[in-house]
């Protein structure tokens, strides 16, 4: 969202694609531990579809001419223009940070309550006695989810305030290493997914 804004990843359409996809997997987690078994193959396909969908239409829209692209400060890779704060790249940059990071936050956090209100419920009753392995595999789900919810906004609030910084500010101040941090951040969100599953094994 930062800087790169849409290119939540700084390395063009394709990191695009698995940002989203990571945005896309919390929701579907987030949604998994509401839905339960109400899951489908068909819920799978869609939602992984729909995924892929978004990263591809949001990678696109600069090649377009809604935004555009640029190096980022390293000349290693592309990323989303933010020296250029036009209206083009201010309108494009909060549709991308609306749609991709403020939207699955509301709806993992609405999931979550929900979810933490089910888990105080059911601790306050007996009927956990006969579900008490399902429930505590439930329960150890909820805390791996929220741990990747608290990862996702460590790795994407820094791109998103220097992203907001570009849209509101003057580029030119952002510091070098800002510029140039906050992408790296963004970019490690694909390494926690693995390591979160690996710990919670």
């Amino acid at each position: 969202m930062l800087s790169e804004a849409s290119d939540f990843n700084s390395s063009g359409s394709r990191s695009e694609g698995s940002v989203f996809s990571r945005t896309e997997h919390s929701v579907i987690a987030a949604y998994l531990i509401v839905a339960g078994r109400r899951m489908t193959t068909n819920t799978y396909l869609s939602m992984i579809l729909g995924a892929w969908i978004n990263g591809l239409f949001w990678a696109l829209m600069p090649i377009i001419g809604w935004a555009s692209y640029a190096p980022d400060p390293t000349g290693a890779t592309c990323t989303i223009n933010w020296r250029n704060n036009d209206t083009s790249f201010v309108s494009y940059t909060m549709m991308v940070i609306v749609v991709n990071f403020i939207v699955p936050l509301t709806v993992m956090f609405y999931c979550y309550y929900h979810v933490s209100r089910s888990l105080r419920l059911y601790a306050a009753s007996d009927c956990t006695a006969h579900l008490h392995r399902d429930w505590a595999d439930q329960a150890d789900v909820t805390k791996m989810s929220v741990i990747m919810i608290l990862m996702f906004l460590l790795a994407w609030s820094p791109y998103s305030i220097v992203c907001l910084w570009a849209c509101f500010g003057n580029p030119k101040k952002i510091p070098p290493s800002m510029a140039i941090i906050a992408p790296l951040f963004a970019k490690s969100s694909t390494f926690y997914n693995p390591c979160i599953y690996v710990a919670a094994a």
